[in-house]
């Protein structure tokens, strides 16, 4: 049996005493789509960090790539955070062989990486300028580039698809897919279950605080389509949310509105 990708394994966190993640446990397989999902505060983010070894979890074991996060293990994950940070007055092309030095990749590698994605995702004429001076679209993709210049083997993105125009975001599914297709293991936090529900292989459905459901995506359907309404045939996305709503029903939770799962 191959090393899982990431496994947690009876994790907690608190904040005072507020749970954010209560024993959680997860695996996260090698060379996967795995979807983090559920509504915004369900407490994704805080699971990403601890992954990323962002902040210590009160209990529990975390590991990536069979080991304890370390210095070394950064270099093989790249981590897109939800909330973005670019030096605003540095040129585009300085930014990101400033990310590609600071995980160890020299410059003539890092260009070489650099040249088909920085094409495909029309970026090529705005090297020399200040990020201050792109689009925010703009900026997002060159924040992507910085966290794939080193060839990870894990890529984590928390809500990856937030603020994207509807362009950016088939832009950026198609990058994930070419990853998946190199074999690499692909990890995204959402609250779109659309989302999830086109792009993932596996899922685990979380809700304040609690992991609910866990699974490969399609055994999961296969398990609950008798036990939820059928989608409308002109609407075949949905499926995913009403068994998210039927989960949270059954595990005594209050369901989540319809504002809390857009």
């Amino acid at each position: 049996m191959s090393t899982p990708a990431i496994s947690l394994a009876g994790v907690t966190k608190r904040f005072g005493k507020f749970t954010a993640v209560d024993r959680l446990d997860l695996e996260v397989p090698a060379g996967v789509t795995f979807g983090i999902i559920g509504p915004n505060g369900a407490g994704k983010t805080t699971t990403i960090r601890m992954v990323m070894n962002i902040m210590k979890p009160d209990e529990g074991e975390i590991r990536v790539l069979g080991e304890k996060m370390n210095d070394r293990l950064q270099e093989r994950i790249g981590y897109l955070p939800e909330e973005r940070g670019l030096y605003r007055k540095m040129k585009v092309i300085d930014q990101l062989l400033f990310f590609a030095e600071i995980k160890g990749v020299d410059r003539p590698t890092a260009l070489k990486r650099l040249g088909p994605w920085l094409e495909s995702m029309d970026l090529s004429p705005w090297l020399q300028k200040k990020t201050e001076e792109l689009s925010k679209g703009m900026q997002q993709k060159v924040q992507f580039l910085g966290t794939i210049v080193h060839d990870p083997e894990v890529l984590i993105l928390d809500e990856p698809f937030s603020g994207l125009d509807p362009m950016n975001v088939i832009l950026l599914k198609d990058f994930l897919a070419e990853f998946k297709r190199q074999g690499k293991t692909v990890v995204f936090s959402t609250h779109v279950l659309e989302q999830a529900e086109k792009m993932c292989d596996r899922i685990a459905l979380i809700y304040r605080s609690k992991k609910l459901l866990d699974g490969p995506l399609r055994e999961i359907k296969r398990a609950w389509r008798d036990r939820v309404p059928l989608p409308l045939p002109v609407e075949p996305e949905p499926e995913l949310e009403a068994i998210f709503v039927k989960v949270v029903e059954e595990s005594g939770l209050s369901a989540p509105s319809a504002e809390e799962l857009k």
